[in-house]
Order: C-alpha cells, then structure tokens, then sequence
C-alpha cells in the first residue's frame, strides 16, 4: 500500500505544470522546518551477548524467536535550521521499545546463562536514536536542492532476558552501549513548483566510537504537498540499519537492527 501511495504522489508531481524557477516548494527555503510523523517499519532486531572477549554467544532474534511485541507506529520528529544561504543543521529523532515472553522451544545462551527448552522467559529490547547532521548546500539551479555534510548518529541500545526455568529462577541478564557514531551523507530534492518536492537523502559510515564498533545506514525516499503556505503532508519510505560490535569493560556481544518501512508525516516551515 505504501508504494501505491508513493507512486500516486510521484504521479502528481509528474502531471503537475510547469512553473518559474522561483516558485519552489517553501519546506526546501524557509529558515525553519519540522516534520512530525509515524514510522510504521519492519523490524529485525538481532542481539548476541557473549560470555567474554573470547567465547562468543549465539545471535537471538527477539522479534522471531522471543516474540517480543511492542507498538507498531513508532512516533518520528525531524526538523532543519536553515542558518545561512548554504548552510543548515539537521536532525532526526525515534525510539522504539518491545517486550515479551513465550516458553522456550530450544535453549538459548544469553551471556554466561543457558536457559533450557521449556523454561518460560520474559524478554525486552529498547532502543533510541538521535541524528544531528551539519549541511551545506551546493550550487544549483533553484528547483534543485542538494548537498552532503557530516554528522553524528547518538544511539542507545539494551536488551534483557529473565528466564523461569523448570527447577530454578535467573535473574534478569542485561546488555546495553551507548554512544555517537559519526556519518557522512548527501541528499536531492527536486521541487516543480511550490507544491510539490521529491527526492531522499542518505547517511552512512563505518568507524568504531565508544561502545560500538560496527557501521549505520539511514536512508529515506519520498514526496511531499505543500497543502497551505506554511503546512505540508508527505510520505516515504525509511531504513535505518546499524550492525556494530559492542565492547565495553564488562560487556562483549553483537548489535544488529533493522527498522524499514512508511514513514507518514505533516510538515511545517516558516
């Protein structure tokens, strides 16, 4: 569905007439911009807690193999701080959050803790997002919005798992790493006329910072309509990966996360 969504509005953007060069979608030429919206995505969330440096434990997909639950619209905030004729400051903030429990099938090992088929578990996995992104638009013609900058990615992590076994409890095992990770990135809009713009931007590094050592892709794709002169609708189609190692002073194991899907939002600038 989203996809038809996505087309139909690439569609109109298509049909739509032609314009003077300055007749641009406002969100691309305001000082000031914010998108508040609900990203409903796909979820792969992927967790390894080893019992040291050298005896690493087995993945778990809390999603599929623990069948955590949790709220399928996860709220988003975006906003843009146009501070000069090519520079801007960017963000982007999420937050997800899922618990469950089930009886066991197989055993799991979680840190240095086996826990044996048939013993009951309750388990919960918690994560948290903030980009920051420092941008500079290149020159261009003005329906023609694109750039590349640097920027941080703030992320927090933490997964637990508490087991019932069949002779004995185990108390709640957790494993969390925070930290920033930087990124490059660059993006494109496209704008016809002040209604409409479409286009993406993506980020993407691989550096080993604080807790984590791994790499994060944060791609987005999709449309927008200018509705009146300072309110927008749009939609598109989101993907944020990280696949990192963590190492802390007491702490090994594995991160790998995966949240794709629609992304529907209004938009203000001013």
């Amino acid at each position: 569905m989203f996809c038809a969504v996505l087309m139909s509005l690439i569609a109109g953007v298509a049909s739509a007439d032609e314009t003077a060069a300055d007749e641009i979608h406002p969100y691309l030429t305001d000082e000031f911009g914010v998108q508040l919206g609900f990203f409903r995505p796909n979820k792969s969330v992927v967790f390894r807690y080893d019992q040291s440096a050298l005896a690493p434990g087995l993945d778990i997909d809390f999603e599929r193999d623990l069948r955590l639950s949790g709220d399928r619209d996860l709220f988003a905030l975006e906003f843009v701080w146009r501070y000069g004729e090519k520079w801007s400051l960017r963000g982007q903030y999420f937050e997800a959050s899922n618990r469950g429990s089930r009886t066991l099938s197989e055993d799991i090992t979680w840190g240095d803790v086996t826990i044996v088929a048939g013993s009951s578990v309750s388990a919960g996995t918690d994560f948290e997002m903030a980009r920051v992104f420092w941008a500079r638009k290149l020159d261009s013609a003005p329906q023609h919005n694109y750039g590349w900058g640097v920027g941080l990615h703030r992320l927090q992590t933490g997964a637990f798992i508490r087991g019932e076994l069949v002779v004995e409890s185990v108390a709640a095992s957790q494993m969390s790493a925070k930290g920033p990770l930087p990124n490059i990135g660059a993006w494109y809009y496209y704008s016809p006329n002040e209604r409409w713009f479409i286009g993406g931007r993506l980020d993407w590094f691989s550096a080993s910072v604080g807790d984590y050592s791994g790499s994060i892709k944060n791609l987005a794709v999709g449309a927008n309509y200018q509705v009146a002169r300072h309110l927008g609708i749009g939609v598109k189609y989101q993907d944020f990966e990280l696949d990192a190692d963590v190492k802390k002073s007491n702490q090994y194991g594995r991160v790998s996360l995966d949240f794709e899907g629609a992304y529907v939002y209004l938009s203000g600038n001013w």
